[in-house]
């Protein structure tokens, strides 16, 4: 299994590296805006988007300009040596980076590889009896496994959800070896906001670690996933990118890239990976890409080079995971469900085992067909390079406001669990108080009949001893 992992991941990485060559010359487009390499032969095109046409949810608030929204990065770590270094980084050329936090999940061997979080404080200077006193190690949430229990990275990316909370504003999926320009939360929340999209995830092939920030041919030259081929019964990969230029924001894509993913966090948290595809590789990123997609998330290309990685042998990574063979069956016979794969078992049993892992109800699989041009039922593959914006079904659109993590729907939750608290804490007390109330409200009719009758009694006492001191008066007057 080890074999094949290392196989799978050296195809992908072949792929990348040779995404950004061989490209038409863009000298005569150095004035154009917003340009996209597509068509047979490939050439520079102008992408354009409808006036007229359908627009995404704009963002619920403004905390993508703000200083206090925190960004989460989130790590799939095997037998890594560089993960220390993109903490030093992440912390260190962020802009703020106390609203910056980590959530790693370490597959590590016990004693040949080094924990990301001692490596971290340890190039700060900080001995382990010191880690206390390192440098924003709060904000670090770890989950550590051996790495012999690793299942692959779909499954490592599934238990992140695990290290997340309800008030995270901001994810960012990442490579364990990954580098970013100086003041980087500001200016990839400052791209994201440019979008307009509250469901926007920004994703595609990170930059080569050595182009990191770099003006790519003087056109800000960014990777643009719009291809794809069939790898295997249930799997499609990306292919090698195309490209973008002269991005004025990021622009709309058709596919989804695991090495980079920002977004909101409700992403991450009602769309996460499926933890029973265990040993997939090879087929994450469409199946996960039709699961945000017809969920309603949209994704795009970035704009500039801001968070950068290691390829091939550089990414000091040691060793492959594996996983039980009839584990990968099962991986495989879902991601066979959740295409409509030909020959795949589409009974309401089987398309309901796949529970919250299944495809979302805002667009249909169809829909995502012919946006992606991959449709897995006919097996049919076109590249589609310039799309347009797909609206929600029309049922779904009023519970957008209402679903999501936005900040009004935080502090809601986050009263409903302050009262909760107080309920507990007070329960008792007020248990009583309702006792005793009740008990007033049953002996109150006695109280009033009995308040009545001496009133009863006094007003009549009162009337005799007027008519008493009457008689006495007249008597005397005689």
């Amino acid at each position: 299994m080890a074999v094949r992992s290392w196989f799978a991941l050296s195809l992908v990485w072949y792929q990348v590296l040779q995404a950004v060559s061989e490209y038409p010359d863009i000298n005569t487009h150095r004035d154009d805006k917003n340009i996209v390499l597509d068509g047979e032969p490939r050439v520079w095109k102008k992408l354009v988007e409808d006036p007229e046409g359908p627009k995404p949810f704009k963002p619920f608030d403004d905390k993508w300009n703000r200083s206090d929204s925190s960004i989460v990065i989130m790590i799939a770590s095997f037998r890594e040596e560089r993960c220390s270094d993109t903490l030093v980084s992440m912390f260190g050329k962020a802009k703020f980076p106390a609203r910056v936090y980590m959530a790693i999940v370490q597959q590590n061997h016990d004693t040949q590889d080094e924990d990301c979080l001692e490596g971290y404080c340890r190039k700060l200077g900080f001995a382990k009896d010191q880690m206390a006193s390192c440098p924003h190690i709060q904000n670090v949430r770890m989950l550590r496994m051996k790495h012999t229990d690793a299942k692959g990275p779909v499954y490592a990316r599934a238990r992140q959800v695990e290290l997340l909370k309800d008030t995270d504003d901001f994810c960012v999926q990442i490579d364990a070896h990954t580098d970013v320009v100086q003041d980087w939360d500001v200016l990839t929340l400052r791209e994201w906001g440019a979008i307009g999209n509250e469901y926007a995830v920004i994703s595609t092939y990170p930059t080569n670690i050595h182009d990191l920030g770099k003006n790519t041919q003087n056109q800000w030259m960014m990777p643009h996933l719009c291809d794809a081929s069939f790898a295997g019964s249930g799997r499609v990969v990306n292919g090698q990118a195309g490209a973008v230029a002269n991005l004025e924001k990021p622009w709309l894509a058709p596919l989804w890239a695991a090495g980079l993913s920002l977004s909101r966090c409700h992403a991450e948290r009602n769309v996460p990976a499926d933890i029973n595809l265990k040993g997939v590789f090879a087929g994450e990123e469409y199946g996960r890409g039709s699961r945000l997609w017809t969920n309603g998330y949209d994704f795009y290309s970035s704009a500039r080079p801001y968070l950068g990685t290691y390829y091939g042998g550089e990414k000091h990574n040691k060793g492959g995971w594996g996983a039980a063979p009839e584990q990968m069956q099962v991986a495989e016979q879902r991601l066979k469900t959740l295409l409509r794969w030909p020959g795949s078992d589409q009974s309401n049993a089987t398309v309901e085992a796949l529970g919250s892992f299944g495809l979302g109800k805002r667009r249909t699989l169809e829909q995502y067909w012919e946006f992606s041009g991959i449709n897995t039922m006919q097996q049919t593959i076109k590249r589609n390079c310039r799309v347009n914006y797909v609206p929600w079904a029309e049922d779904m659109q009023h519970t957008v406001y209402s679903e999501h993590n936005n900040e009004a729907a935080s502090r809601i939750e986050r009263l409903k669990a302050q009262t909760m608290t107080l309920v507990k804490k007070l329960g008792p007390a007020i248990e009583a108080r309702e006792q005793r109330l009740l008990e007033m409200q049953e002996t109150a009719p006695m109280y009033v009949s009995g308040a009545l009758i001496i009133a009863g009694l006094l007003v009549i006492l009162l009337w005799r001893s007027r008519k008493d001191l009457m008689a006495k008066g007249k008597a005397r007057s005689v």
